[in-house]
């Protein structure tokens, strides 16, 4: 099985240049500059609305953006339009975890392992049907390879969907507020297999609300407020010694939650 080329060693993962974003009239990202490097985890938090969810969806091109410049793996991937095998390139190597999980509901735990690699990387079927087990194993859940999404409780679909994301073998993965559809007993178990990711130098862009976990396992964090990246630094920076009023507002509001 083949994997995706990493860059050179200072080449950004990710590199995005005065990003901008519009739906119509309504301007979501108003000039997004950033990078990733490989092994970063980094947190993205800000209040609803700010843009957060949006520039995630940029990065791996769910969203065409309206200006600016997108690189990933040093490849430029601002057009508006990209062609359908560059996108699954795109896709193949900075995959998404999505709030809602999105699986396939006609296709067992297993299936819905094995059926991006098989379309779009193109691994022959018992490859996939290792991999998908790999990883199964991985998150806790080989037990659970032929059932179905709806028999399974919330926590057990995020942790398959983290599964499947990883059977892209990716170079990085966007966490699109991972655990704010999961009741509270459930949380702990998705952010323990993303500890684990961290800890194996995956590369992570994760917009939650998890504050605790943007404390102790990120190696930085972007606060979003209004379309723009308006604070960022270390976790121990940003959360002890904010300089923006947004951002102090903004974690006193989550200190009296």
């Amino acid at each position: 099985m083949t994997t995706a080329t990493l860059p050179a060693i200072d080449t950004p993962v990710i590199a995005c240049d005065n990003l901008y974003k519009s739906y119509g009239p309504i301007e979501v990202l108003k000039g997004v500059t950033t990078s990733f490097k490989k092994g970063d985890v980094v947190s993205i938090i800000g209040p609803s609305g700010c843009g957060k969810s949006t520039f995630l969806r940029c990065l791996n091109r769910l969203e065409a953006i309206n200006q600016g410049h997108l690189e990933v793996m040093g490849q430029d991937v601002s057009a508006p339009k990209l062609p359908r095998q560059s996108l699954y390139h795109l896709r193949s190597q900075v995959s998404m975890v999505f709030q809602h999980f999105n699986l396939f509901p006609h296709l067992t735990v297993l299936e819905n392992l094995m059926l991006a690699p098989r379309k779009v990387l193109k691994f022959p079927a018992g490859d996939c049907h290792d991999l998908a087990n790999h990883y199964l194993a991985k998150v806790g859940l080989n037990d659970r390879a032929d059932a179905y999404p709806e028999q399974l409780s919330g926590g057990q679909k995020q942790r398959v969907a983290i599964a499947r994301s990883l059977c892209m073998k990716p170079v990085a993965i966007l966490f699109d507020e991972p655990t704010s559809a999961l009741d509270p007993e459930l949380v702990g178990e998705v952010l323990g297999v993303m500890r684990q990711l961290a800890e194996e130098g995956m590369t992570m862009v994760v917009v939650t609300h998890e504050m605790q976990f943007a404390r102790e396992v990120s190696n930085r964090v972007l606060f979003f407020n209004d379309g723009v990246i308006e604070e960022e630094g270390i976790p121990g920076e940003v959360f002890a010694n904010p300089r923006s009023d947004r951002l102090k507002a903004f974690l006193s509001r989550l200190s009296q939650n």
